[in-house]
């Protein structure tokens, strides 16, 4: 064995076959170990050995939280990889939140150089903050889900039509939405608006 230390990795999965499969690839690699193995991200909590890497089905995320992934895992601003576990394509905004993704046809050399990457994109861009919106941009958002033109927002807000373009460009960027009913899903899940509000 190595004397250098391993890189922890959580996974969660609720298929025993694939959580199985997965810990003896992992664990058979020189630079991580597995340390633990759930069914659900709530049961983080209860966990000995907080982890470096969580490898995570991102069926198992909460869908209201799932814009919000690094909740579960990062409360006091830890810089966790995190790293989803997949057998099919997710939208672009939901795999934006992770440093990496696996595919369960991956082979064993293809899924440690993804957990390699994911650990380096982990270290070199820092996800914690990345989807947290300014005041401001929250209540741009509000107004682009509640269907408020530029003009009307601009109005709203005493601003110019050029700068709320600016806070749109920059909440897309941030949260990896480009569509006016993708930010609109988003402002529902994340509870910015009721969805009362559109009858």
């Amino acid at each position: 064995m190595s004397k250098h230390k391993k890189i922890k990795v959580l996974l969660i999965e609720p298929s025993e076959i694939i959580s199985l499969g997965m810990k003896e690839i992992i664990d058979r690699s020189s630079e991580f170990e597995v340390v633990s193995t759930l069914t659900s991200p709530e049961l983080y909590n209860n966990i000995q050995t907080k982890p470096d890497v969580v490898v995570v089905n991102p069926v198992v995320v909460n869908y209201n939280e799932r814009f919000d992934v690094r909740s579960y895992f990062c409360a006091n601003n830890e810089n966790i990889s995190i790293v989803a576990l997949t057998n099919n394509g997710y939208e672009e905004s939901v795999m934006r939140l992770y440093d990496g993704c696996i595919n369960i046809y991956d082979n064993a050399k293809r899924v440690i150089q993804k957990l390699q990457s994911a650990v380096e994109e982990a270290q070199n861009n820092p996800k914690n903050d990345v989807n947290e919106l300014s005041v401001r941009e929250r209540d741009i958002l509000i107004a682009v889900a509640k269907g408020k033109a530029n003009k009307e927002i601009a109005d709203e807000f005493n601003i110019s039509i050029y700068t709320v373009i600016s806070h749109r460009r920059n909440i897309s960027r941030k949260l990896g939405i480009n569509s006016v009913p993708g930010l609109t899903v988003y402002a529902i899940m994340n509870k910015l608006v009721d969805i009362s509000d559109f009858n």
